[in-house]
């Protein structure tokens, strides 16, 4: 099944980022794979055919006798070069303790052939990109901590990691921006890494994969979407339906996810770099959920500064009183000469509210003209851009006072059926609705906007006219994330929808 995450903002983003991210993961996951190994056997061959296997194997034995620890039974199987390699690289103390020559010192006679032997095994395993991009906490190679988390070495975890870079990475993206999301991942990635080197300090690693990362982005979504409903699409290829769940579903599957990996991987100290991803990604969707509260907390206000002056007849505040009665005296002369100054203002700053509202003044004097309706349009339309509903409001009273049928854009039907909903006067937002509907069906926002008038009537006790809403919603836009909202409105009982 494809689940794709929906956005209810307008300006709806494609995921470019997480897609160009799991792009890159598989591409570098396939080249990888062969020149990982092709690069770690070519080291492994040097350090049998030089001497270094057996001088280092010997090295361990004593290593072992030394602390009292069971010898393996691999150490005895002389056909798996590779493999007793691996068993060695793996062990973090022992492996500070050669690079310390602590185990091998100056003073040991094997020394002097050991020494060179070492330094091109090393040089030879550094070529591979496992260890050059991989970050290992021993080797001090700090610059890998931005690069480790775009290799794997294992498929199972690749296609897991990087569904979860879908589901939760899309959504982020989609929500918060490109730059942002990007930055997220980045950040909470490297400090994933930063925290297994905190815990392992001599572990030779090298770490490799985007798990801390994704931890990251999960801590992320969680504190920012956990208690939200979240739109999706899912599509079964044939048929396909809008649905909205709870922002934390996706958790329980990832957590499962952590322990198989925990239980079944053989590095199982991968996971405190989950933990510091996860933290980081919480700390980070913190700030940006006090941040978002701020910003709700100030919209708040702010549309209840704007409904103040709303169902009132005020006087503008684009011009004062005097220069209304100003522009009232001017002969036709002086009033042309006015006008090409205002024009001239408005080829620098089309948006000027103020120069706007005086030309709408001045052409008011020929209410029947088309330059009246165009001035009147454009500022109409420059008011409900900028959200500036007050004066939205005023100006849209005063042009349909002066002129019987005002000439509307879509934009602005839409902004004063928005403040008439906030003011509970339905029956002027209806009225808006029903010539936008007429008008531009398909109009963005326009959905939403009658969802929000269904509710309107609903907290009036109008169930009439809120299930008409509901049904007009459901017949204009099936298949669509309102529709599926509207559907459970209808089937919901008027007292717990309230």
């Amino acid at each position: 099944m494809l689940i794709i995450p929906l956005s209810d903002k307008p300006k709806r983003r494609f995921p470019y980022i997480t897609v160009l991210l799991i792009l890159l993961h598989i591409g570098i996951f396939f080249y990888f794979q062969h020149s990982k190994q092709q690069k770690y056997m070519q080291a492994v061959s040097l350090a049998r055919s030089s001497g270094l296997l057996q001088i280092e194997q010997q090295a361990y034995l004593e290593y072992l006798q030394r602390h009292h620890r069971t010898i393996p039974a691999l150490l005895q199987d002389t056909q798996k070069p590779a493999a007793i390699f691996q068993h060695l690289m793996q062990d973090d103390q022992f492996q500070a303790g050669l690079r310390q020559h602590i185990l091998i010192p100056p003073a040991d006679p094997r020394f002097a052939d050991w020494s060179p032997k070492r330094k091109a095994f090393e040089e030879k395993l550094n070529q591979s990109l496992v260890y050059r991009f991989g970050y290992s906490p021993a080797r001090k190679n700090y610059l890998s901590i931005t690069t480790y988390m775009f290799f794997h070495d294992d498929l199972l975890l690749l296609v897991a990691n990087m569904l979860f870079l879908w589901f939760v990475g899309s959504w982020i993206e989609i929500d918060i921006g490109r730059i942002l999301f990007l930055g997220i991942y980045l950040v909470t990635g490297a400090f994933a890494g930063l925290s297994f080197g905190f815990m392992y300090p001599l572990s030779q690693g090298p770490l490799l994969g985007a798990s801390g990362a994704i931890a990251g982005l999960m801590g992320t979504y969680l504190l920012i979407y956990c208690n939200k409903k979240i739109n999706v699409l899912c599509s079964l290829g044939f048929c396909s339906r809008y649905t909205m769940v709870f922002g934390w579903f996706l958790f329980p599957f990832w957590l499962s996810k952590e322990v198989y990996l925990f239980v079944n991987t053989s590095t199982p100290q991968t996971s405190s770099s989950h933990i510091g991803g996860l933290l980081a990604g919480l700390v980070v969707g913190l700030i940006f959920r006090t941040h978002e509260g701020k910003q709700a907390a100030k919209k708040a206000q702010k549309e209840r500064d704007s409904e103040t002056g709303v169902g009132v007849q005020i006087q503008p505040s684009l011009v004062s009183d005097q220069d209304i009665k100003m522009l009232g005296k001017l002969s036709p002369k002086e009033a042309e000469q006015l006008r090409t100054e205002i024009q001239k203002a408005l080829q620098d700053d089309p948006d000027n509210l103020v120069e706007l509202a005086r030309l709408f003044h001045l052409d008011k004097c020929n209410p029947t003209g088309d330059q009246f309706h165009k001035t009147a349009g454009k500022l109409l339309g420059q008011l409900a851009e900028q959200e500036n509903f007050q004066d939205l409001y005023t100006y849209f009273y005063k042009y349909k006072k002066i002129s019987a049928t005002p000439r509307l854009q879509p934009s602005v039907m839409l902004a004063l059926a928005e403040i008439h909903i906030r003011s509970d006067q339905t029956t002027e937002a209806a009225h808006f609705l029903l010539l936008l509907l007429k008008k531009r069906p398909q109009y963005p926002g326009l959905p939403s906007c009658l969802f929000a008038l269904a509710m309107a009537y609903r907290e009036q006790n109008n169930e009439k006219r809120a299930t008409q809403c509901f049904q007009l919603i459901c017949k204009k836009y099936p298949q669509t994330i309102i529709c599926q909202q509207a559907e459970d409105m209808l089937t919901m009982p008027h007292n717990i929808a309230v």
